[in-house]
């Protein structure tokens, strides 16, 4: 209880802004994701109790859940320049993270100007910066080309500066990777605040919960498989998705999930603000809960494929339970981008 105290006050102190503040309709979402981490807390309590193998676990990603909601709800709850440099830093770390599992600048044998050297991953930081700043100032015909055009041109011209020859092909696959992945898709994040902060909110909840839905549904399928071996619905419904990538995704729990955040989408639409061409419709959110659904599987599969081609189980340990950043942004990095076009289609 004690690792937890500090997050659950934070909440409560984010509970009296959004009083204060008169956003009532956002108090429904914030009891419904606390009632979630006490659940959660209370089933890692008996599972301890009851020396469950899975006891340990479950206590950990309980207790980081609770430091990562408490951090995002407060980062949204307080003043929109927060959530923006929340946002950015959160890009920061995911990008840090992923060059730290690169290569991309320790391979320039042919460089003669090692000052240099390191130029290419400031570059893509500075870029962040400046993706938070245009999406500040609202300014999107600018923010949306940046990354991809000015930015993408902008590191191989720094790889000929640094008379790179060898390598230079690996290395920049590596750099345009984490700059498309970390900078511009979980970037998209940043202009998803001027669509509205419930937006933002619901992206952020429902990817997630993807990831807790999914994980149980896998659960249920493969106890009643067990149970139902000769069953040919339970069967197809186990298929793998893709073994060699990760053995425990399959078919049958990707969908229900899907299906559950489609359905679990029409409860925010009242929560959603009135956009340019009018409010979301319940026939829309259940497309975007799917949109959801469906790309933060490939977002979690892409992810494991990266990882199982480096060799490595988790990205990082700073998240206890869980790993490392990167880890727990892998879907997000697929529906922000996902989510904000589709609104931004439909609605501006």
């Amino acid at each position: 209880m004690k690792k937890i105290l500090i997050p659950i006050l934070a909440i409560f102190i984010s509970f009296l802004i959004i009083i204060y503040r008169g956003s009532f309709s956002m108090l429904p979402v914030a009891f419904i994701v606390l009632s979630l981490l006490i659940f959660f807390t209370i089933l890692a309590k008996i599972l301890t109790l009851n020396k469950s193998r899975a006891a340990e676990e479950i206590t950990k990603r309980t207790i980081s859940w609770w430091w990562m909601v408490a951090i995002f709800i407060i980062a949204v709850t307080t003043h929109r320049l927060i959530i923006f440099c929340f946002l950015g830093f959160l890009c920061f770390l995911t990008l840090r993270e992923y060059f730290s599992l690169m290569p991309v600048c320790n391979d320039a044998p042919t460089a003669k100007k090692p000052v240099l050297k390191n130029l290419p991953q400031f570059v893509c930081y500075f870029s962040i910066l400046l993706s938070v700043c245009l999406a500040y100032i609202k300014w999107y015909g600018l923010y949306i080309v940046f990354v991809p055009v000015y930015v993408f041109l902008a590191v191989p011209i720094i790889f000929v500066l640094q008379n790179r020859t060898a390598g230079t092909i690996r290395s920049l696959g590596f750099i345009y990777v984490g700059l498309m992945f970390f900078v511009f898709n979980l970037g998209h994040s940043f202009f998803m605040i001027n669509l509205g902060i419930p937006v933002l909110v619901y992206c952020f909840l429902f990817t997630e919960l993807r990831d807790v839905l999914a994980y149980w549904a896998g659960k249920t399928l493969e106890l009643f498989y067990r149970k139902f071996p000769q069953s040919f619905i339970l069967r197809i419904l186990n298929s793998k998705i893709a073994e060699s990538i990760n053995p425990k995704k399959t078919w049958g729990a990707g969908l229900i999930a899907a299906g559950l955040i489609g359905g679990l989408s029409l409860l925010f639409v009242p929560v959603m603000p009135e956009f340019p061409e009018g409010k979301l419709t319940y026939f829309f959110a259940a497309i975007l809960g799917l949109s959801i659904g469906l790309f933060g599987l490939m977002g979690d599969l892409v992810f494991s494929m990266i990882k199982r081609d480096i060799g490595i189980k988790d990205t990082g340990s700073i998240l206890p339970g869980h790993g490392g950043i990167i880890d727990r942004v892998n879907s997000l990095v697929f529906t922000i981008p996902i989510v904000f076009h589709l609104i931004v289609w439909k609605y501006f």
